[in-house]
């Protein structure tokens, strides 16, 4: 009897690893753009690896990832050329700590819309701590995927015209430090 049980839970144990193998690899195969046997194959496994927190972020590596965020701004000086910037630099060293803010600026417009305009004024007084500056623009900067038949064609991934800035806001920090409500956001399009 115990060898009959050992024997049961030595199949069970590996139909289960099959199982989660299959979980795994089908997880990222499945995501669109892919085949549709793929993507019902996929299906099988998407109770499983959503209890397990299997299936996520696939699509942000994907073939079809979509654009990037980043955050630019802009600060004036009197007489001179503005500062720019932009959040993250891509010199940043070392590169885990340019992903690390390179997932805070993709992920700015993940806060709930009623702390949008915070989160924002953070970013906003952050850079404008760092050039001891006064007012500040902020822009998102979306960065479109080349495609393979651009690249193809002579293209680059850093070609000005795959980038595409949308303004965040103005912002003045130039009133007093006592009054937290005085900081002002003008021509927000949240």
């Amino acid at each position: 009897m115990i060898a009959g049980l050992k024997k049961a839970g030595f199949v069970a144990l590996n139909l289960w690893l099959v199982f989660h193998v299959f979980a795994v690899f089908i997880a990222p195969a499945g995501m669109p753009p892919a085949s549709p046997l793929l993507v019902n194959a996929s299906r099988i496994a998407l109770p499983y690896n959503q209890a397990l927190f299997l299936n996520h972020g696939y699509h942000y590596f994907a073939p079809d990832p979509g654009s990037s965020t980043l955050v630019s701004y802009q600060i004036p000086q009197a007489g001179d050329v503005p500062i720019k910037g932009r959040f993250p630099e891509p010199t940043i060293f070392p590169r885990l700590l340019y992903h690390r803010y390179f997932m805070l600026a993709e992920n700015i417009r993940a806060f709930p819309p009623e702390t949008q305009a915070e989160v924002f004024r953070s970013y906003a007084q952050h850079f404008a701590q760092q050039h001891d500056a006064s007012q500040i623009s902020l822009s998102f900067v979306n960065h479109a995927p080349s495609s393979i038949a651009r690249i193809q064609a002579g293209g680059l991934l850093s070609d000005p015209e795959m980038y595409f800035e949308e303004p965040i806001g103005d912002f003045d920090f130039s009133v007093s430090a006592d009054d937290e409500n005085s900081v002002s956001l003008q021509d927000a399009s949240f």
